[in-house]
């Protein structure tokens, strides 16, 4: 399906603050009276690693779908043991308000590469999908949010910041300094569940970073508080596998995000 791109376009001055916007030139098949919400990814990399481009094959894909698609990069955390430099996040409300600073620029950019949508759905991989789904719970119990968050997708469920809770050991280091003063503020499984859209959790079972049993953990907490979420625990993937959306386990994530975006994603008329 053809598309119009914005890519590595700067919201700030930092090297990581960029985004790519993509967007089809179809709607893949909706009605005229619909408009499809803005897919928002959200890389993974343990915070000090990775960039937006990462998720630029899932934005593509979705993109082929009728979806259109957006990847934030944000400032990352200096790496376990060194010292931060100026231009680095110091802890995860850095790139908290890194994401909520993008999205209306997101936003406005894909309006003028054609889409004519209002609102966004945050799809977050590996830790990726603690940001989203901390972003996601802000917008949705801010009064006047500046992005409307119609659903989150959460892909390698990261819901914790506490130790106890069954993190790979080597990972401590990761989770202090991004957790910084503010660990429960930026854990969504702490967070309130009337504070989250409609969410979908993929989990890999060969996910050796995180516990599959803290996905439902946080799934329990949800759907107990009857707020809308589903999980699929997914059999073969590990921790990252939105990324590759051709491959086996790649396919298997999207068979789950179509189905969740065609109920959830679409705008009414």
């Amino acid at each position: 399906m053809p598309v119009t791109a914005a890519l590595s376009v700067p919201y700030s001055t930092g090297a990581e603050q960029a985004f790519d916007v993509i967007v089809p030139d179809t709607v893949g098949g909706l009605e005229a009276s619909q408009t499809r919400a803005l897919v928002v990814c959200l890389h993974g990399g343990w915070w000090h690693q990775g960039h937006h481009q990462d998720l630029r094959g899932l934005c593509l894909a979705l993109a082929e779908h009728g979806w259109p698609t957006a990847t934030i990069g944000f400032r990352q955390l200096a790496a376990p043991g060194a010292n931060p430099l100026p231009e680095q996040a110091r802890s995860g409300i850095d790139q908290i308000q890194d994401i909520l600073t993008a999205l209306p620029k997101v936003c406005e950019e894909a309006a003028l590469l054609g889409w004519n949508g209002s609102t966004v759905v945050l799809l977050g991989s590996g830790s990726g999908s603690l940001l989203a789904l901390v972003v996601a719970s802000r917008l949705t119990l801010d009064r006047k949010p500046t992005v409307r968050v119609r659903a989150c997708i959460a892909a390698g469920v990261t819901p914790s910041l506490d130790h106890s809770d069954g993190w790979a050991a080597g990972l401590g280091a990761a989770i202090d300094r991004f957790a910084g003063r503010d660990r429960h503020a930026l854990s969504p499984l702490h967070l309130t569940p009337h504070g989250y859209p409609a969410l979908l959790l993929l989990h890999g079972d060969k996910d050796i970073d995180i516990p599959a049993a803290l996905a439902h953990k946080f799934h329990q907490r949800i759907a107990g508080a009857d707020e809308s979420s589903s999980l699929h625990v997914l059999a073969g993937p590990g921790h990252h596998f939105v990324e590759h959306p051709l491959s086996a386990n790649g396919r298997l994530a999207m068979d789950c995000i179509l189905p969740f975006l065609a109920e959830h994603a679409v705008e009414p008329g």
